[in-house]
């Protein structure tokens, strides 16, 4: 497949925040059929145990899947994007309840000081869970 694909592929993992490694072996398997640890480390170039270590936190975040095939492991992509976007939404919004909560510890002048931030995490969380519209996001 085009390598154009497979870079525009990897900018947007690195943006959901893949490793170099790791969003490279997904570009890679996302455009090949299964594939070899062996094969997926001289395709990216990479050395094998750093192949393996990416595949198996990629196996870990359930990005990839792996299953044996004549006596060899092979691994492909699951192209599950919204999965992958739903995850992140969720950690995002996890880190933002949890300084919602840091926010709501605070007292006195401390706390009048970071009130626009509390108000505006305060949307970013509604928004996230789909309990407030785009256009009131601001």
């Amino acid at each position: 497949m085009g390598e154009g694909v497979k870079n525009k592929l990897r900018e947007v993992l690195k943006n959901w925040g893949f490793g170099d490694i790791e969003a490279e072996i997904f570009a890679i398997l996302s455009t090949k059929n299964e594939m070899t640890a062996r094969e997926i480390s001289d395709e990216a170039k990479c050395a094998y145990s750093t192949t393996i270590n990416s595949l198996n936190i990629l196996r870990r975040m359930g990005y990839v899947t792996r299953r044996r095939k004549e006596r060899k492991f092979v691994y492909s992509a699951n192209l599950d994007f919204i999965k992958i976007m739903n995850k992140e939404v969720e950690k995002l919004s996890g880190m933002l309840r949890d300084l919602a909560d840091e926010i709501h510890q605070i007292k006195g002048k401390c706390r009048e000081k970071i009130k626009d931030l509390g108000v505006k995490v305060e949307k970013a969380i509604r928004y996230l869970e789909g309990k407030y519209s785009e256009e009131g996001a601001e």
